[in-house]
């Protein structure tokens, strides 16, 4: 029985093998304040049976998790067979909106600012009721100063959703077309894909390749439902989180990290939003630039350099 009685966000953590980045993580987090007033639920996905000495991995990181303390409260989950990130992600937060309207998400290889709860907590309440918004993040990419200027908040609003640190409310996740019934008329019409593809040239290509079975994610779809609702993702102006899962270890991002973050480990004071929050055409332009061609195939240049030298060096 869980009870629901803390005046903040549930935080949800999804878990696998890494012990060292899920320790990290959440000591990062209980150098929030809110922490304490926090309840906490960790899920831990399976073991893949054909991988040498995962079963030991996850292991490690069950015990781990049992022996964790801080927060408000504490809840876990462990499955017995691997779900793989995309049904985790959905089945738990799923899972938990039975019992909460709103929640906090982030996985084991983030590593969060001391204000990243005041900042989700407070979007979450400041745009409990704002129709146009589908998610807050806590990532907010590397900005050309140019673009940021004459801006005088610590938030925008942006066309494209962010799976580093999210957070959302149940009538959001609901709304969320998991099929993607219509992706036959998206696919037969150029003036759709070039639609959808104005938040990044490689949306609509993850979201072909998920209908083809080539990935499994979840981000992509959340992302479809978004666009098609004509919602916005709600972000820093300096990121409150950091991505330390690049890497050969990493299950689901390899090699070299083109997400550039200015991140901002303690904001003094209130977040600055304005009174009403529009979005500000020369900040998402630019934030867009990340997920141009240049950039993506520069990024695949650089995880192919990473891994070469990986492995000559071991």
């Amino acid at each position: 029985m869980i009870d629901n009685d803390s005046k903040y966000a549930p935080i949800v953590v999804f878990a696998f093998n890494r012990l060292d980045s899920l320790k990290s993580t959440i000591a990062s987090l209980l150098e929030n304040k809110e922490a304490s007033s926090s309840d906490l639920f960790v899920y831990v996905d399976g073991p893949r049976q054909t991988i040498d000495g995962e079963f030991e991995k996850v292991e490690q990181v069950k015990r781990y998790v049992e022996s964790i303390s801080g927060f408000h409260s504490l809840h876990y989950k462990f499955s017995d067979h691997n779900k793989g990130l995309a049904n985790s992600i959905i089945s738990g937060t799923t899972e938990i909106f039975e019992t909460y309207d709103r929640l906090i998400v982030i996985e084991d290889d983030l590593f969060v600012s001391h204000s990243f709860l005041q900042f989700m907590n407070a979007m979450l309440d400041r745009f409990a009721h704002d129709e146009r918004i589908m998610q807050v993040s806590g990532y907010g990419c590397k900005l050309n100063k140019k673009a940021i200027s004459d801006y005088p908040y610590d938030v925008y609003i942006n066309e494209r959703a962010h799976s580093w640190s999210w957070a959302t409310w149940k009538d959001r996740w609901i709304s969320v077309d998991w099929s993607v019934s219509d992706f036959e008329t998206l696919s037969k019409s150029k003036t759709l894909i070039k639609k959808f593809n104005k938040r990044g040239s490689d949306l609509y290509g993850m979201l072909k390749d998920y209908m083809e079975g080539k990935n499994q994610s979840w981000y992509i779809r959340f992302n479809y439902s978004m666009h098609k609702q004509g919602r916005y993702s709600v972000m820093p102006i300096k990121s409150l989180v950091k991505n330390d899962g690049f890497g050969n270890n990493a299950t689901n991002c390899s090699g070299y990290n083109r997400y550039k973050v200015d991140f901002e480990i303690q904001h003094s004071g209130d977040f600055r939003v304005p009174d009403v929050l529009v979005p500000n055409e020369k900040i998402i332009r630019d934030s867009v630039r990340y997920w141009n061609l240049q950039y993506r195939v520069y990024g695949k240049f650089m995880t192919l350099i990473n891994k070469l030298f990986y492995d000559i060096t071991g």
